[in-house]
């Protein structure tokens, strides 16, 4: 198949909210069975393989000690991935539950709006009702992050869009990372204003920012 062509596809893919995964993959994968019921319970962005990512990086940081975080929770469906991953670590959840602030110079217009993505926050708390040590934080990040200033974390899930958020976001949690934890970011090759925010945080820093197949990119602290 030709870039053309693939890219074609992938677009009518994503529109649609599908993704391609081999047969022999899907059925042997935990993950991959998770993704594709929470894809059906909820409105969920990520494609099937960006949404066993999370799972899968949730699980094999276990090991690591610290709390768990999500900025950009919308309609729960990737915090619950981190939920059915976490065993009894803690999750703190940020969002504003209005929306996408507003967006800078450095982000995309066309790409995203004011309050886009916005969802009810008790319809998050119910659908992850059935999950112990999970914590919300109703507003504007990093101003509702004052109870977890003290906090390590393991893993920190964002998934905020633009350019602000994002910068935000790796600057209050990238000293809190414990040595091995991993910031995971959704939009990272599809955002200009993600790409931005993360190319120049992470220019003076040892860790490098790791792209994943789809639009997410990973960083490890060292």
């Amino acid at each position: 198949m030709n870039k053309h062509l693939s890219d074609l596809v992938y677009k009518v893919l994503e529109r649609r909210k599908l993704t391609i995964v081999s047969f022999a993959w899907s059925k042997k994968n935990k993950a991959f069975d998770l993704a594709c019921r929470v894809k059906k319970e909820t409105d969920m962005t990520l494609t099937l393989s960006e949404a066993s990512q999370i799972y899968s990086i949730t699980r094999d940081t276990a090991k690591v000690p610290g709390d768990l975080a999500e900025v950009g929770v919308y309609t729960g469906a990737s915090a619950k991935l981190v939920c059915e991953a976490k065993g009894n670590r803690i999750l703190h959840l940020f969002d504003t539950f209005q929306g996408l602030p507003e967006l800078s110079d450095a982000d995309t217009k066309w790409q995203f709006h004011k309050n886009q993505y916005s969802c009810s926050l008790n319809d998050v708390k119910s659908y992850l009702h059935d999950y112990m040590n999970v914590y919300f934080y109703e507003g504007f990040f990093p101003q509702t992050a004052t109870p977890v200033m003290n906090t390590k974390f393991s893993l920190v899930h964002l998934d905020v869009d633009l350019y602000e958020s994002t910068k935000n976001g790796l600057n209050f949690f990238y000293p809190r990372m414990n040595p091995g934890g991993i910031i995971i970011s959704h939009d990272y090759v599809n955002s200009k204003g993600v790409h931005t925010a993360f190319d120049e945080f992470f220019k003076d820093k040892p860790e490098p920012v790791i792209e994943l197949a789809e639009r997410q990119c990973i960083i490890i602290k060292l």
